[in-house]
């Protein structure tokens, strides 16, 4: 009689474990489905007046990584350190590769002892691509305004941060004054980054600020996401962001890792402090590529590292 007690408790227990595990499936699975739900909504949902893209067209192939890069943000849109008389000409450093995920693509290059900021010796270093002033209007996000920008991008699994930043995306502003009344254009709005915690540990980060206060100080950096590098460490993401330019703006984020169709990060936020200007004229617009600090120097690879990017699209509604 002991023994069929245990077997019928053994049995409850074991239906309950069985259950639980196959209820918490269903809970990712939906939270899944939710997050795909939502990004297939906001993309499907968005009436665009005008779309701006940039794609590789292989190495050796049609036009340069340069040109291409040019064509579709203009002609000052590129801060690589070949271009600048005292940085490290040596080395073109974007170019373009295949691979069998995405196809053609552009490589995105960094040397730690050898890259400057934009022909400056300084704490940091940079190989960016932006939108600038004399961009085109349909990349520039102005009061009022609402963008979608899509990408695809991979970090190597070998590559070292910092306890400082490394921006690989960043929404900033460009205003014609630096008053601080309305935040200033010095910070960034939204960054994509990654960082080294105290403990060594690698994170993927994405951050929000508000930026100079009109006293002079510097707002704190509200963190909208802090992930596990490893999570996104030598993988292709698809990284969508939509942004709506007010004082009470929105912002939302949704990068899949392509390998699995993961959602790693989803974000939407309402009524978030998106705009800095001051000026009818002033307005936000995207960078991409390696933006980052040489203050922790020795934390960082002296070997090149790369970072990779394809399909470019901005849309404006």
């Amino acid at each position: 009689m002991a023994v069929l007690l245990l077997n019928k408790t053994a049995r409850v227990m074991y239906i309950f474990f069985v259950s639980a595990l196959l209820f918490g499936c269903m809970n990712i699975s939906n939270d899944q489905n939710i997050a795909t739900t939502d990004i297939e909504q906001s993309r499907d949902n968005f009436v665009a007046t005008s779309e701006v893209t940039l794609k590789a067209d292989g190495e050796n192939h049609g036009d340069t990584a340069y040109e291409l890069i040019q064509e579709a943000f203009g002609k000052r849109a590129i801060e690589a350190p070949d271009l600048y008389r005292k940085d490290h000409r040596d080395v073109i450093h974007i170019h373009e590769n295949t691979d069998d995920i995405v196809g053609h693509h552009f490589v995105f290059l960094a040397h730690r002892d050898l890259d400057k900021n934009k022909g400056v010796t300084a704490d940091r270093q940079r190989n960016e691509i932006k939108a600038y002033d004399k961009s085109s209007e349909e990349l520039k996000g102005y009061l009022g305004d609402t963008l979608q920008y899509r990408w695809k991008f991979k970090v190597t699994k070998n590559m070292e941060l910092s306890r400082n930043f490394s921006h690989f995306f960043q929404l900033k502003a460009k205003n014609k004054s630096q008053d601080n009344a309305n935040g200033n254009d010095d910070h960034p709005v939204i960054t994509i980054s990654g960082g080294q915690y105290k403990s060594g540990s690698n994170r993927f980060i994405i951050s929000h600020s508000r930026g100079v206060q009109p006293g002079g100080s510097k707002a704190k950096v509200n963190y909208l996401y802090k992930g596990d590098w490893d999570v996104i460490a030598g993988e292709w993401l698809d990284v969508f962001v939509q942004a709506s330019y007010a004082e009470q703006g929105e912002i939302k984020i949704y990068i899949t890792r392509l390998r699995d169709k993961q959602v790693i990060v989803d974000i939407h936020k309402s009524n978030i402090d998106l705009w800095r200007g001051n000026a009818t004229t002033d307005f936000v617009r995207p960078k991409w590529g390696i933006y980052r600090s040489l203050k922790d120097k020795n934390s960082l690879r002296a070997e090149e590292e790369k970072v990779y990017f394809s399909d470019f699209s901005i849309k404006k509604q």
